[in-house]
């Protein structure tokens, strides 16, 4: 897949079918449940900017991943921030530095806003991953993240 043409757009409804598709994909490889709630999440999200956004991942118009990007305030941080929530390219995509422009379109979209950091959650097991995003200027932080559902 050398001849590769990749360009990012912001996704709106009438790409929810495709979409979709890939983030079904996506939960097969992660093993996350995909069901109702999560098409009302992503709806959710499409219907609101100030939540976050999602942007295809194309080439040639053609997805071939996404990435989700929500946002939070936070005072340690001194304002907003985003957070990449969901990310995937399909494997065939994989390894030929896509991940890498992704975030630069991600850094250079938030500092228009002026966000003050990029945040992202890193399976333990998925080191190829996390490799990338050392390589690219993330760094762990001293602390854990933990949830607790609530509904």
């Amino acid at each position: 897949m050398s001849d590769i043409d990749i360009d990012f757009r912001v996704a709106q409804f009438i790409d929810i079918d495709p979409l979709m598709e890939l983030v079904e994909e996506f939960y097969q490889f992660d093993k996350i449940t995909f069901d109702e709630r999560v098409i009302k999440a992503f709806t959710a999200l499409l219907s609101d900017e100030q939540l976050g956004l999602i942007w295809l991942i194309c080439d040639r118009d053609r997805p071939i991943g996404y990435v989700a990007v929500t946002y939070f305030f936070s005072m340690e941080y001194h304002g907003r921030c985003g957070l990449v929530d969901e990310l995937y390219i399909r494997e065939a995509y994989r390894s030929q530095g896509i991940g890498n422009r992704v975030f630069i379109m991600l850094e250079d979209y938030l500092k228009s806003q002026s966000m003050r950091s990029l945040s992202l959650v890193v399976d333990f097991w998925n080191d190829k991953a996390e490799a990338l995003y050392t390589k690219i200027g993330f760094r762990r932080e001293k602390r854990h993240l933990m949830v607790k559902h609530i509904n």
